[in-house]
């Protein structure tokens, strides 16, 4: 086995922060995705292609505040016919702490068509250096039950709430005119604020239980690559309240052909403002919320 390799170096800027005094999420994505490009040179991966996200599940285990430094280490879990599967490890600089670890599923293609292309025996053979195994404490994954489809029809029939709504702006994507990975997020993190206001946790209520949130970790599923001008809808559902932890999940739908193009999985807490640690769900928030749990 090979070792992990730095492929970012940077520090929390104030503007990256949100309401929550912390990193908000759309910025890990962010630092996430500038691995590809120190991957891409790593590999030697040959001109005319590129790497694009099928999935990618985000583990967040410490949060980042305003001026923390930070270093991403990156390894190679796997290689695919097609691509390979990366991890990332976001270490905060100064405390030592672990502050989010990212398991990346990845296609090679065509920069300029999109079309699957093989992994070259030159670029499997520079990977060796940097293949790893996954770390013995890594969360393993949860496959939770899902509907027969995940789709627009189901969405009706489920009654799921309409948490985002809007259209793809050309400054949200990358070279290749495809939604970034970091302004999706930014996406995902809008729907989040509308079904929890949705069940109950509203500003009001976070103000007078003294509550900050935070999210524990995002499983995404891309399943076709989103453009400038599409217009988009996203469907949303609280899946249960367990101990500390809301779960739920985001269905992102093109509002014109309703294909479903992404589907995410998320599980979040709630924590002490003050103290900044995690706390359990209050009572109440949960008899708000049961009516609003979706069961499979």
């Amino acid at each position: 086995m090979g070792e992990m390799t730095a492929t970012v170096r940077a520090n929390v800027k104030a503007w990256e922060c949100d309401v929550m005094e912390h990193m908000n999420v759309q910025h890990y994505l962010a630092r996430s995705a500038e691995t590809l490009g120190q991957l891409r040179v790593l590999l030697g991966l040959p001109a005319g292609s590129t790497l694009r996200h099928r999935r990618e599940r985000v583990l967040f285990m410490r949060e980042l505040r305003n001026g923390a430094s930070f270093e991403i280490a990156t390894g190679i879990l796997a290689l695919g016919s097609h691509g390979l599967t990366t991890f990332n490890e976001m270490r905060n600089i100064d405390s030592g702490a672990i502050a989010a670890r990212f398991v990346i599923d990845l296609d090679l293609i065509a920069a300029g068509s999109g079309d699957p292309l093989p992994l070259p025996a030159a670029c499997r053979a520079a990977a060796q250096p940097w293949r790893i195994a996954a770390p013995a404490d890594l969360r393993p994954a949860v496959e939770l039950r899902q509907p027969p489809a995940r789709d627009w029809a189901t969405a009706e029939v489920l009654g799921l709430f309409d948490t985002a709504r809007g259209t793809i702006e050309p400054w949200e994507c990358d070279a290749r005119g495809e939604l970034h990975p970091r302004f999706f997020m930014a996406r995902c993190s809008d729907a989040v604020t509308h079904l929890q206001h949705h069940y109950g946790l509203t500003p009001d209520y976070r103000q007078a239980h003294g509550l900050g949130s935070a999210a524990l970790e995002y499983d995404i599923e891309f399943h076709r690559p989103l453009r400038a001008g599409d217009a988009i809808v996203t469907r949303s559902g609280l899946r249960e309240m367990q101990g500390k932890i809301q779960y739920f999940f985001h269905w992102f739908l093109d509002a014109a052909s309703r294909e479903t193009v992404a589907t995410v999985e998320t599980a979040g807490t709630l924590f002490d403002f003050a103290t900044r640690r995690s706390v359990p769900i209050p009572d109440d928030l949960r008899e708000l919320a049961a009516p609003f749990v979706q069961r499979f």
